[in-house]
Order: structure tokens, then sequence, then C-alpha cells
């Protein structure tokens, strides 16, 4: 098998990291526009195990070399993702790995589903790994099956500099994947006025603001939330999940989760807040490296098993961010998210 990479900045790198030790790989490449860019990224990966499987090309001389592939990642920033994805197809490559977001408009997002539904032989997944996350996994059965969560739920994400564009569609895909909705509209929302700076360089920018959430399942409200993701504060904040008889609460920092329900046999009446509850009970929590759930997407892969969303059924979650950042009052249709 043999794997290429587009793109060998710290997501590049971190991908490389988690697939170059699989048994299967033969080889991979890892590619970019930038000498400086590949240094950095020998310079990072040269004590990995399998190091001498991988090669640094320069974007210009893998465009007209010859060699052909079997999986591509595409962890460049999201200008020109279609033409990427071309590139890749042209090179032999037959499933593909695209971080998100898709592009920096619904309207490009929409032009790479096409792309892939006219190519039905190549398969396109989006790298909205949150959903791979085993405390997540077993939060969202946790949250199907506990009697202190029956009906609807509310949800708050409250937290700083995080960025719509970076961080903000994986919450927002997370919030479709723990209330297992088809399904979401936008009640209310905002965008903060100042852009945050990306380190990507100056011709990107990424947002703040706010929005309120319902989610559904064959049209069934299954709850709401309120996420706030501040463009004005340096925190990196939590979650809060409020049931009928239950609350949740998760600092993803301390890796800590608290539960706080109420016995399950309790028969006292709604109206008596706080009655019957049992003492919190704290659980720990773990965020994965990154390039682990890279690995886990492959391996998958190789069995045939599909655990990341394809393209298009990305759709849904790409047409919420963009109608949430459409509230900006500077930027309209086309916004500089990487």
């Amino acid at each position: 098998m043999n794997v290429v990479i587009l793109g060998s900045g710290r997501m590049g790198i971190r991908h490389a990291q988690g697939i170059c030790d699989i048994p299967q790989l033969n080889s991979l490449f890892l590619v970019d526009k930038f000498e400086d860019a590949l240094t950095n990224a020998k310079e990072s990966l040269k004590n990995q195990t399998e190091f001498s499987k991988i090669s640094f090309v320069l974007l210009e001389d893998f465009i007209h070399s010859g060699e052909k592939f079997d999986i591509g990642i595409l962890a460049a920033t999201s200008q020109n993702r279609l033409g990427n994805c071309r590139l890749l197809v042209n090179k032999g490559v037959k499933h593909i790995l695209v971080e998100k977001p898709l592009g920096q408009s619904i309207s490009e997002v929409i032009e790479l589903i096409t792309f892939f539904d006219q190519n039905p032989d190549i398969k396109g997944y989006v790298n909205l790994n949150m959903r791979l996350y085993e405390s997540f996994k077993e939060l969202k059965n946790d949250l199907q099956t506990l009697t202190q969560f029956k009906g609807e739920k509310n949800i708050t994400v409250n937290t700083g500099t995080l960025g719509i564009g970076a961080n903000g569609i994986h919450y927002l895909d997370l919030l479709f994947f723990l209330f297992d909705a088809d399904d979401a509209e936008i009640q209310s929302c905002e965008i903060d006025p100042q852009t945050i700076p990306s380190g990507r360089g100056l011709e990107f920018a990424d947002f703040g603001g706010w929005a309120v959430i319902r989610f559904f399942k064959n049209q069934e409200i299954l709850g709401r939330a309120l996420i706030s993701i501040s463009a004005r504060s340096t925190v990196f904040g939590g979650w809060d999940i409020v049931g009928s008889h239950g609350r949740i609460l998760l600092d993803e920092i301390q890796q800590k989760r608290i539960d706080i329900l109420r016995k399950a046999d309790s028969s006292m009446p709604i109206s008596r807040y706080a009655a019957d509850y049992l003492q919190p009970l704290e659980k720990k929590i773990e965020s994965p490296f990154l390039g682990e759930l890279t690995k886990v997407w492959l391996e998958n892969l190789i069995k045939g098993n599909a655990v990341l969303p394809e393209i298009k059924e990305s759709q849904k979650v790409h047409k919420l961010i963009f109608e949430w950042l459409s509230a900006s009052k500077i930027y309209k249709d086309l916004f500089p998210i990487t």
C-alpha cells in the first residue's frame, strides 16, 4: 500500500506519525510546495521506526512524477480542495481523507461533493474525528440509554478562541453524533466583529461567535445546543449537558467528566429540583493523539470499514457552519478559514 499526504505542516506530520508504522504500508510520500516545510517535517519524523519508508517531495516534483498511490490524505489548507483531489485521483488514489472544512464556502463544499458523486469509484472521507474518541462513544451511549437523560437534552459549550472554522465544525459534528441527529437548524446566531489570527498566514483568519441550534431525528426534536466560541478569550472552556434528571460536565483540559444524576427509581415530581440526587461521580476522559485516529481510520479502511463520515455525509454540518458564519457583518459567502 502506497500513501501520499499533501501538506507537511502540523496536521500532515501528525497523520504521518500515526500511519508510518502500519505493516501494510510500503511507502509514504509527504508532499509540500515549501522546502522549509519539508525540512521541518523530516526533522519531526526522523525518529520514527519506519522513517526509511517516508519520502519528502516538493509539490512541483510530485506533479510531474510517475508514482502511483492507493491512499491520499489532504492536509494542505482549505484553498483548492477540489484541485488537490483531482491531482490525487490522477495519481491513482482510490480513497482520500480530506481535512475539514472542505472549503471556504458552501458552494466549494457542494462542488467537492459533486466531484465524488461523479466519480463513484473514488471514496472521500472527512477528518471529523472527535466521534472516534472512546470517551465520546461512551458519552453518546450513556445519553441514549440512561433513564436520567430520556427526552430532550440541552447542551452548552462555552469556550474561547478555538475558532469556528478550526474547531467549531468538530463540535457541531460531535453534537450531531451525541444527539444521534439527522438534521439541525440555527434558531439564532451571531459572529464576533473581530477575527482570530491564523498561524498559517495572513491570508487566513478564523471567527468567534455564538449560536443556538435545535437538533432533530425524523423531524422529532431531540434537544438544543448553545455553543459560544469567543474571539475575545483565551479560555479553553467546557461542556455542560442537562437532561431530564441528570447533568454531565466535561473538561477536556483537566480530562474530567462529572456525572450528577438523580436516583433512577426516584418518585419525586419534576418540580422538586435537586431532590434525590446522588453524589457526583467523576470519571477520567482522554483526548487521544490525533495521528492515532488516522491510524484507526486507515486500519479500518483496510478491513473494509468506514469509521469517518464520507464527503456527502458531511454536507449537513458544513451547511450549518456556513449559515453561522454568514451572520458576519464583514464577510459574505467566502470565508478565509483553513
